[in-house]
């Protein structure tokens, strides 16, 4: 009987916890509409849909684009109030106009108080043996030296504003997915590397917050994914050719690419996760979003690594 009252109690105690939690990240910032908030890759995907929103929303945005075409499309759906701009995280002369750019840009009345590194790629799927030092540099200069790149170059402003830096993770911090693992070093590296941050800048007033999505609807994918596994596969040594055989080609790396139409469209799940980052009085600092995410891959980061081995284990090549 008493075992049953403590758990009663326990489970009471539980849910308050909760519920007091839930009205504290309930509570937002005030006087958001004079806080400008950068992203970067705002082509397609997460980063021109946040770009919308907080458009919508009245926060100033400053929009980076990659590609001429992306700045259309995003300057058709945006106000005149959103600063879009050509924006090459890889470029050191290219992030420098983005300051510069910033800097005239803001009112008097305005802060810098948002930095977004969303801009991210997924070079090639294949497996390991096949990746190349350039594969590695591509994948890692955007996703992972690009942000860091971003975030030292407007850090004066943030620490000015005492805002808040987001970088976009992955539920591959949690669970390595196979054939895809350059994109799987980059985002564990920018996890360390915001946690670090987060660490120097705790007594400056300056937060740093990560989104760690799974598998949505965006455009990370490339288009020419399949050509780039068979370019892999012709440049490996014969004998490696010999052991994963010309069937791997059709299979592996490019499946995932083709598995793209089972993504959660959704992508309003991932932006309004990185606006509760921005604006919430209390916000968290790791932001699991999409199917799976608590149920699926956190619980197999406290399981036993065989489990999560024997779920995403590739098949031994078959000639």
């Amino acid at each position: 009987m008493e075992i049953i009252v403590l758990l009663v109690a326990a489970t009471a105690l539980f849910a308050l916890c909760k519920f007091i939690e839930n009205y504290l990240r309930s509570i937002l910032i005030k006087n958001e509409q004079n806080k400008c908030v950068l992203v970067t890759g705002c082509d397609t995907g997460f980063g021109h849909r946040l770009a919308q929103e907080l458009d919508k929303r009245g926060i100033r945005v400053f929009a980076g684009c990659y590609t001429e075409d992306g700045r259309k499309r995003l300057m058709e759906k945006c106000s005149s109030n959103a600063v879009i701009f050509p924006l090459d995280v890889t470029k050191e002369d290219s992030i420098q106009n983005a300051v510069n750019l910033v800097k005239s840009e803001l009112q008097q009345d305005e802060v810098l108080w948002g930095v977004v590194n969303n801009a991210g790629i997924l070079h090639i799927a294949a497996p390991l043996e096949w990746q190349t030092r350039d594969h590695y540099d591509k994948t890692l200069s955007v996703n992972l030296i690009g942000a860091m790149m971003i975030t030292k170059a407007f850090l004066p402003l943030l620490r000015e504003s005492k805002g808040r830096l987001v970088n976009m993770s992955s539920v591959a911090t949690m669970v390595s997915f196979p054939g895809v693992v350059a994109y799987n070093i980059s985002k564990a590296a920018l996890e360390s590397y915001t946690d670090t941050f987060r660490r120097e800048m705790y007594h400056v007033g300056v937060t740093a917050h990560l989104i760690q999505p799974t598998g949505f609807a965006t455009n990370i994918f490339p288009q020419d994914a399949n050509l780039r596994l068979r370019q892999a596969f012709s440049e490996l040594p014969d004998n490696v050719k010999e052991f994963y055989g010309e069937k791997t080609v059709h299979s592996g790396g490019v499946g995932q690419v083709k598995s793209d139409g089972s993504f959660d469209s959704d992508l309003s799940k991932v932006t309004t996760a990185i606006q509760h980052a921005l604006f919430a009085r209390f916000p968290k600092y790791r932001y699991p979003v999409g199917r799976g995410s608590v149920a699926l891959f956190w619980t197999l980061t406290h399981l036993p690594e065989i489990v999560a081995d024997r779920m995403f284990s590739v098949a031994a090549p078959r000639h």
